[in-house]
């Protein structure tokens, strides 16, 4: 007798047995098929993750055979079943007659034909149906498994969902019982052991993540930023005992410390030595709150479990873990905090007095304390302290405690804490004080201050003595720092913020010496030495010193330093003065001046080497001219013009030194740029051919004239093909060298010398351009080319750009007026 059918029987709650009863009993009824199997995967509220494989378990059916073999209820979803059958999802009917004997199953076994059905649901094989016999299954029973298969498919996700559900529910079960907990230190350690708890399997009935261990671990307070290997402390521990404590060590240490380290969540397969049977992957979860780094959480995961909802679901739990530790830290923020107040107290010497809910007096300072026992006779105070049962009129006066009683309720009515509600009166020892509301923050208690009106007058005219000294400190054209004897500022003028680029704001908030260290350290050129000098000052000031500080931000400064102690009028130390100079353009000053007086030197020189040049080529001249006007001399006239047009510029380049000298402008013509390119490369060619450099000329043959001194031009060109042919000679492979002109607008024309060669760094681009400044040994060059292109062109209203990109090569750009309209006419 058939049952309700599977789809029903789901949907009342059957168990997953129940539902491989009603499925084998519905594919029983027809008498084609000899053997019939079902199977599905295990009933887990843990979603299976997807490509995971495991065992079905299910039952089998056999005509022949009602005890059919136990081995037979397992079945894994791996060959020998059919390719098609596991890829493509798909019915597939299987000819056993074509396999050999040994690649047969248990539930094939006996068997010719087999009509395999999937259990499918979200692209993975949930179950499987097979149907067997001596003959082929008939088709009506096949669309009846079919339909089976389909209602079964629904059951399991119908039964999912269920899980899921019930999963959600418990996560916010756990949600809300953790925000309900009570807020204490106590309480705080239970939730995190929970949380540990509640990650492993087991722990919350059926529906936790399923973790085999989970460890919380926490991190010192600023460990995370101070530079040092990441140590963590493991406080709360749930699962197996064993692999909790093993995650303090490596390589499970290796995962956690990576997480640490970038902030997010990290995984990694289980290590080899520990049973992939029992753990298949270890999670780690950074502790974040309020952009700190609190502590991690680490869980080792069965493969069962290791899909993406179970590490949402142990984020979840991270997230909670997060927040609890930031709750357990600022109880121990909050208990340092009122032991600090109390400390701070005992050391405050001004007069202030606490009071709680009640109104009663909960705390006072020893400054307050030291006010109440002086006396103005002289005598003894009966108030040699405060009692926290006291109340504030009983500390005055009787004429005074009823005014005192009424303007305290009126103010803690009010909550004035701006100073405008005060009052005067006298304590009970005779002494006339000020009262004051302190300004307070929420849920702070209040606070009251006392001053004494003898000290007030006594403070107002210190007041005005400080004030006096911060005005005339701000008049000085130096910088100014005074510290008092414990190296504290007294007294800090603008200039000196300014001299150290120090903001308006921050100057407000430094106190000390060392705040002021730690400050403008980096700002040094050796922060090193620049703090141990500063603290060496401090400590062994006697006399008056003076040094140098080079700051290298936030711009390069050289400073200079005076130092001298403050001493009263019987000799004790009352603090130290520091004067600051900035030195910077004096010294900037110096170093032109220096470089000046070298450049006049050097142009003396070159005056006197013009002059002793000057006789030797004009005899050159004379003997090149005798040579052109011989008779013999035909066959080589050319070779003796050159010889002659050479001397003839080197002449005109001595006589360029000469009128530079005396500072005179040289004369002016128009010139063809073209002309003096080719002129130049003619002179150089042999040069060029001797090492294997190539010359490539792509000259615009419409280009316009420029205004200038050809030889002065030729030089530069000279200059630049020269610095070019040297570069390639260093590589040792010949190259090439291409010249370029053009015009880049009406009225400028561009002139570019390219080389293949190495290149010029980056680091010395800058300095390219300075006089002597070069990389070549000694005697090869002298430095003064580059500088020599750069005064003529410049000279000539023009500019020189270099461009070496990384891969290597050179390309010097010279750009320099066409003639004007004016120019041509009047020539």
């Amino acid at each position: 007798m058939s049952g309700p059918g599977v789809a029903r029987a789901a949907l009342s709650g059957a168990s997953h047995e129940e539902l491989l009863q009603e499925a084998l009993s519905a594919l029983t009824q027809n008498d084609s098929a000899d053997r019939v199997g079902v199977w599905l995967e295990p009933s887990s509220p843990l979603p299976r993750p997807i490509g995971f494989s495991s065992a079905l378990h299910g039952l089998v059916w056999d005509r022949g055979n009602p005890d059919t073999p136990k081995e037979w209820r397992a079945l894994s979803l791996e060959p020998p079943l059919p390719d098609e059958l596991l890829l493509t999802q798909q019915a597939v009917h299987h000819d056993l007659a074509a396999l050999p004997a040994n690649l047969l199953i248990g539930p094939l076994m006996g068997l010719r034909y087999a009509f395999w059905i999937p259990v499918a649901g979200k692209e993975q094989i949930r179950g499987l149906i097979l149907l067997g016999g001596k003959a082929p299954v008939t088709l009506p029973l096949r669309e009846h498994a079919l339909s089976v298969a389909a209602e079964l498919a629904l059951a399991l996700e119908l039964r999912q969902q269920s899980n899921s559900a019930s999963v959600r529910a418990a996560d916010l079960l756990l949600a809300r019982s953790l925000l309900d907990a009570s807020i204490s230190e106590h309480s705080v350690d239970a939730l995190l052991s929970r949380l540990a708890a509640e990650c492993v399997e087991g722990a919350a009935k059926d529906y936790s993540p399923g973790a085999v261990f989970a460890v919380i671990g926490t991190l010192p307070q600023g460990a995370a930023s101070s530079g040092q290997p990441l140590q963590v402390q493991f406080r709360w521990r749930s699962g197996d005992e064993s692999l909790a404590r093993a995650a303090e060590s490596e390589p499970v240490a290796k995962v956690w410390r990576r997480a640490l380290e970038a902030r997010q969540v990290t995984g990694s397969d289980s290590p080899s030595a520990w049973s992939p049977a029992t753990i298949a992957r270890i999670v780690a979860y950074p502790l974040e709150a309020r952009g700190e780094l609190l502590g991690v959480l680490v869980a080792g995961l069965p493969a069962h479990a290791a899909s993406l909802a179970t590490l949402d679901r142990l984020e979840l739990r991270a997230l909670f873990a997060a927040s609890a530790l930031d709750r357990r830290l600022r109880l121990e923020e909050g208990s340092a905090l009122a032991l600090s107040e109390q400390a701070l107290l005992e050391f405050l010497a001004e007069p202030v007095l606490l009071f709680n809910p009640a109104g009663r007096i909960s705390a006072s300072s020893r400054g307050a304390r030291e006010l109440l026992c002086r006396t103005s006779d002289a005598r003894k105070s009966p108030y040699a302290g405060v009692l926290p049962s006291e109340y504030l009129s009983d500390l005055f006066s009787g004429h005074d405690r009823d005014r005192v009683q009424r303007w305290l309720q009126q103010s803690l009515a009010a909550g004035s804490g701006n100073g405008e509600n005060s009052l005067e009166a006298q304590l009970h020892n005779g002494i006339d004080v000020r009262l004051r509301l302190a300004a307070r923050a929420a849920g702070q208690p209040p606070a009251i201050l006392l001053q004494s009106l003898e000290d007030s007058n006594t403070a107002s005219h210190n007041g005005h003595a400080q004030a006096e000294l911060e005005n005339v400190i701000e008049w000085l054209e130096e910088g100014v720092v005074l510290f008092d004897s414990q190296e504290n500022i007294r007294a800090m003028n603008t200039r000196f913020q300014q001299i150290m680029g120090l903001p308006a704001e921050s100057s407000g908030q430094l106190h000390s010496l060392e705040a002021l260290i730690a400050h403008l350290a980096d700002q040094a050129a050796e922060p090193a030495a620049f703090s141990a000098r500063w603290r060496e000052l401090a400590r062994e000031l006697e006399g008056g010193v003076r040094d140098e500080l080079q700051m290298v931000r936030p711009a390069p400064r050289i400073l200079e330093r005076a130092a001298r102690p403050v001493l009263d009028s019987i000799g004790r130390l009352l603090g130290r003065v520091e004067i600051y100079r900035d030195l910077t353009a004096q010294r900037v000053f110096q170093s032109k001046l220096l470089q000046t007086e070298k450049l006049a030197a050097l142009g003396q020189m070159v005056s006197g080497i013009a002059h002793e040049l000057s006789n030797p080529l004009t005899s050159i001249l004379g003997y090149a001219q005798r040579l052109l006007v011989r008779q013999d001399a035909s066959l080589r006239s050319e070779e003796i013009r050159q010889i002659y047009q050479e001397a003839e510029r080197a002449g005109a380049i001595l006589r360029q030194l000469l009128l530079n000298a005396r500072e005179t402008v040289p004369e002016r013509r128009l010139v063809s740029l073209n002309q003096i390119v080719m002129r130049a490369l003619e002179l150089q060619r042999f040069g060029l051919a001797a090492e294997k450099i190539r010359v490539e000329m792509d000259l615009d043959p419409a280009l316009p004239f420029v205004y200038g001194d050809p030889g002065q031009l030729q030089q530069v060109l000279m200059n630049l093909v020269g610095n070019a042919q040297q570069a390639l000679e260093q590589q040792g492979q010949g190259g090439i060298i291409r010249m370029r002109t053009r015009r880049i607008s009406d009225r400028r024309v561009l002139l570019e010398v390219e080389d293949n060669g190495p290149g010029i760094p980056q680091a010395i681009q800058a300095r390219i351009f300075d006089p002597f400044f070069t990389t070549k040994p000694a005697g090869v060059g002298t430095g003064l080319g580059l500088s020599i292109v750069l005064s003529v062109v410049r000279e000539h209203g023009g500019q020189v750009r270099l461009q070496s990109p990384p891969q290597g090569g050179a390309i010097f750009q010279v750009e320099i007026p066409a003639a004007s309209e004016r120019q041509l006419e009047q020539t």
